[in-house]
Protein backbone atom coordinates (compact mmCIF):
# COMPACT_ATOMS: atom_id res chain seq x y z
CA UNK A 1 0.00 0.00 0.00
CA UNK A 2 1.32 3.38 -1.01
CA UNK A 3 2.23 5.70 1.76
CA UNK A 4 0.19 8.93 1.78
CA UNK A 5 2.11 12.17 1.44
CA UNK A 6 1.64 14.71 4.13
CA UNK A 7 -0.51 17.73 3.31
CA UNK A 8 2.51 20.02 3.70
CA UNK A 9 4.40 18.31 0.86
CA UNK A 10 1.32 18.37 -1.35
CA UNK A 11 0.88 22.17 -0.97
CA UNK A 12 4.49 23.35 -0.60
CA UNK A 13 5.63 23.07 -4.28
CA UNK A 14 2.66 25.01 -5.64
CA UNK A 15 2.99 27.76 -3.03
CA UNK A 16 6.71 27.96 -3.65
CA UNK A 17 6.11 28.33 -7.38
CA UNK A 18 3.47 31.03 -6.83
CA UNK A 19 5.82 32.91 -4.50
CA UNK A 20 8.75 32.76 -6.93
CA UNK A 21 6.66 33.86 -9.91
CA UNK A 22 5.25 36.76 -7.86
CA UNK A 23 8.72 37.81 -6.73
CA UNK A 24 10.06 37.78 -10.29
CA UNK A 25 7.06 39.80 -11.52
CA UNK A 26 7.41 42.41 -8.76
CA UNK A 27 11.16 42.69 -9.38
CA UNK A 28 10.63 43.19 -13.11
CA UNK A 29 7.88 45.77 -12.58
CA UNK A 30 9.84 47.67 -9.92
CA UNK A 31 12.97 47.69 -12.08
CA UNK A 32 11.02 49.02 -15.07
CA UNK A 33 9.39 51.75 -12.99
CA UNK A 34 12.66 52.78 -11.35
CA UNK A 35 14.50 52.81 -14.70
CA UNK A 36 11.79 55.01 -16.22
CA UNK A 37 12.01 57.37 -13.23
CA UNK A 38 15.79 57.63 -13.55
CA UNK A 39 15.57 58.20 -17.30
CA UNK A 40 13.02 61.01 -16.89
CA UNK A 41 15.06 62.56 -14.09
CA UNK A 42 18.26 62.35 -16.14
CA UNK A 43 16.55 63.89 -19.19
CA UNK A 44 15.32 66.79 -17.06
CA UNK A 45 18.81 67.25 -15.61
CA UNK A 46 20.41 67.21 -19.07
CA UNK A 47 17.89 69.76 -20.33
CA UNK A 48 18.84 72.05 -17.45
CA UNK A 49 22.55 71.66 -18.27
CA UNK A 50 21.92 72.42 -21.95
CA UNK A 51 19.84 75.50 -21.12
CA UNK A 52 22.52 76.78 -18.73
CA UNK A 53 25.15 76.34 -21.44
CA UNK A 54 22.83 78.09 -23.90
CA UNK A 55 22.94 81.14 -21.62
CA UNK A 56 26.75 81.05 -21.62
CA UNK A 57 27.09 81.04 -25.41
CA UNK A 58 24.13 83.17 -26.49
CA UNK A 59 26.45 86.11 -27.27
CA UNK A 60 28.73 84.00 -29.49
CA UNK A 61 26.00 82.46 -31.67
CA UNK A 62 24.88 85.40 -33.79
CA UNK A 63 27.44 86.26 -35.18
CA UNK A 64 29.03 82.84 -34.84
CA UNK A 65 32.30 82.56 -32.90
CA UNK A 66 32.91 78.80 -33.23
CA UNK A 67 36.35 78.84 -31.59
CA UNK A 68 35.08 80.49 -28.40
CA UNK A 69 32.03 78.25 -28.27
CA UNK A 70 34.23 75.15 -28.64
CA UNK A 71 36.54 76.33 -25.84
CA UNK A 72 33.55 77.02 -23.58
CA UNK A 73 32.04 73.61 -24.36
CA UNK A 74 35.28 71.83 -23.50
CA UNK A 75 35.55 73.74 -20.23
CA UNK A 76 31.90 73.24 -19.25
CA UNK A 77 31.94 69.58 -20.28
CA UNK A 78 34.95 68.88 -18.11
CA UNK A 79 33.49 70.62 -15.06
CA UNK A 80 30.05 68.98 -15.32
CA UNK A 81 31.13 65.53 -16.64
CA UNK A 82 28.70 66.11 -19.49
CA UNK A 83 29.31 65.89 -23.20
CA UNK A 84 28.17 69.17 -24.72
CA UNK A 85 27.72 69.63 -28.47
CA UNK A 86 26.64 72.76 -30.35
CA UNK A 87 25.19 72.40 -33.85
CA UNK A 88 23.95 74.81 -36.46
CA UNK A 89 20.41 74.34 -37.90
CA UNK A 90 22.04 72.56 -40.86
CA UNK A 91 23.35 69.89 -38.47
CA UNK A 92 26.98 70.97 -38.74
CA UNK A 93 28.81 70.56 -35.43
CA UNK A 94 30.59 73.77 -34.38
CA UNK A 95 31.61 72.73 -30.85
CA UNK A 96 31.98 69.56 -28.83
CA UNK A 97 33.39 69.02 -25.36
CA UNK A 98 34.93 65.60 -26.14
CA UNK A 99 35.92 65.68 -29.81
CA UNK A 100 37.25 67.99 -32.52
CA UNK A 101 34.13 69.36 -34.25
CA UNK A 102 35.93 69.50 -37.61
CA UNK A 103 36.19 65.69 -37.67
CA UNK A 104 32.57 65.00 -36.66
CA UNK A 105 29.74 63.95 -38.97
CA UNK A 106 26.75 66.14 -39.71
CA UNK A 107 24.10 65.59 -37.00
CA UNK A 108 20.94 66.58 -38.91
CA UNK A 109 19.65 62.98 -38.86
CA UNK A 110 20.02 62.47 -35.08
CA UNK A 111 16.65 62.09 -33.29
CA UNK A 112 17.42 64.58 -30.53
CA UNK A 113 18.52 67.19 -33.09
CA UNK A 114 15.34 66.71 -35.12
CA UNK A 115 13.23 67.07 -31.97
CA UNK A 116 15.03 70.27 -30.96
CA UNK A 117 14.62 71.81 -34.43
CA UNK A 118 10.87 71.02 -34.35
CA UNK A 119 10.12 72.14 -30.80
CA UNK A 120 11.48 72.83 -27.36
CA UNK A 121 13.40 69.65 -26.62
CA UNK A 122 14.60 66.51 -28.33
CA UNK A 123 15.76 63.43 -26.42
CA UNK A 124 17.01 59.95 -27.25
CA UNK A 125 18.75 56.95 -25.75
CA UNK A 126 21.17 55.44 -28.26
CA UNK A 127 24.67 54.23 -28.96
CA UNK A 128 27.30 56.88 -29.71
CA UNK A 129 29.43 55.86 -32.66
CA UNK A 130 32.03 58.50 -31.76
CA UNK A 131 32.47 57.37 -28.13
CA UNK A 132 31.34 53.72 -28.55
CA UNK A 133 29.02 53.98 -25.51
CA UNK A 134 25.28 54.07 -24.84
CA UNK A 135 24.33 57.64 -24.05
CA UNK A 136 21.27 59.68 -23.21
CA UNK A 137 21.02 62.82 -25.33
CA UNK A 138 18.90 65.92 -24.77
CA UNK A 139 18.99 68.79 -27.26
CA UNK A 140 17.44 72.25 -26.97
CA UNK A 141 17.17 74.96 -29.62
CA UNK A 142 18.79 78.37 -29.31
CA UNK A 143 16.39 80.92 -30.77
CA UNK A 144 16.71 84.51 -31.88
CA UNK A 145 13.11 85.63 -32.07
CA UNK A 146 11.29 82.82 -33.86
CA UNK A 147 14.37 81.64 -35.77
CA UNK A 148 16.48 78.72 -34.49
CA UNK A 149 20.14 79.72 -34.78
CA UNK A 150 21.73 76.67 -33.12
CA UNK A 151 21.06 73.57 -31.06
CA UNK A 152 22.79 72.70 -27.79
CA UNK A 153 22.95 69.02 -26.91
CA UNK A 154 23.97 67.56 -23.55
CA UNK A 155 24.64 63.87 -23.01
CA UNK A 156 25.90 61.42 -20.42
CA UNK A 157 26.50 57.65 -20.42
CA UNK A 158 23.51 55.65 -19.20
CA UNK A 159 25.75 53.05 -17.62
CA UNK A 160 25.25 54.81 -14.26
CA UNK A 161 21.48 54.19 -14.51
CA UNK A 162 22.01 50.54 -15.42
CA UNK A 163 24.51 50.08 -12.56
CA UNK A 164 22.07 51.59 -10.04
CA UNK A 165 19.32 49.27 -11.30
CA UNK A 166 21.52 46.21 -10.95
CA UNK A 167 22.21 47.11 -7.32
CA UNK A 168 18.48 47.55 -6.65
CA UNK A 169 17.64 44.24 -8.35
CA UNK A 170 20.22 42.41 -6.23
CA UNK A 171 18.77 43.95 -3.07
CA UNK A 172 15.23 42.95 -4.04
Amino acid sequence: MARKRRLFWQLFPSYLLITLVSLVAVTWYASSAIRQFYIEHTASDLETRARLFEEQISGQIDPLDAKTIDQLSKKAGGVTSTRITVMLPSGKVVADSDEDPATMDNHRDRPEFIGAIRGNRGASLRHSITLDKDLMYVAVPIKKGVRTVAVVRASIPISAIDDALKIIQVKI
